[in-house]
């Protein structure tokens, strides 16, 4: 409280009250806390402003905070929203566009971010990309393994209660659906009679 203090001119410190000071507007501005407080004082009006004959603020493309990075190699296929002049200097390679889940990100993004169907494309482009990484595990004759990829042997460990939850709600999906299938089996076969 005492830095508070030293901060106003004799005259100018304000009367305490039950629990802090009460500032009025004027001598809130003549408060520099800038020799404790790094930055104080930004938001303040730029003519009471610590710091203002100082400032300069960057124009855009002449000055730059850091010094340029390094461009990474572009060695697979990436995509760039329309929205950006270039590409970024560091970027993810784990994962470039290929098969049909591909050329649905490539038109996806010709749209702009504010596009709903550029949105909805690179759902769909997911979804298919998932059941391509399916059909060629098959292909190559690996098939998933969807305990562990799914995380069940986990949950079993740590969520015994809400394993069991999702396979009886699972179990009662395939006998309905088997049910349902049986069903239309028996009344296509009444129809046929």
């Amino acid at each position: 409280m005492d830095q508070l203090t030293r901060s106003f001119p004799d005259d100018a410190m304000p009367e305490s009250i039950p629990g802090g000071q009460s500032l009025t507007t004027e001598q809130r501005n003549q408060v520099d806390l800038s020799h404790l407080i790094a930055g104080w004082g930004s938001d303040l009006d730029p003519a009471v402003r610590p710091g203002v004959p100082r400032d300069k603020a960057p124009e855009l493309g002449v000055e730059a905070i850091y010094p340029d990075i390094q461009q990474q190699p572009q060695l697979v296929k990436i995509h760039k929203s329309t929205e950006h002049p270039r590409m970024t200097p560091v970027f993810g390679t784990s994962c470039p566009p290929k098969g049909l889940s591909g050329l649905l990100r490539d038109k996806a993004y010709t749209w702009s971010e504010g596009k709903l169907q550029r949105w909805l494309l690179l759902l769909v482009a997911d979804r298919v990309d998932v059941v391509e990484d399916v059909l060629m595990d098959v292909v190559r004759l690996r098939p998933p393994n969807l305990v562990r990829e799914m995380g069940l042997k986990s949950e079993w460990e740590h969520n015994r209660h809400g394993a069991i939850t999702k396979a009886a709600v699972a179990s009662l999906a395939v006998a309905g659906v088997i049910v349902a299938v049986r069903g239309r089996r028996r009344r296509r076969r009444a129809l046929r009679r």
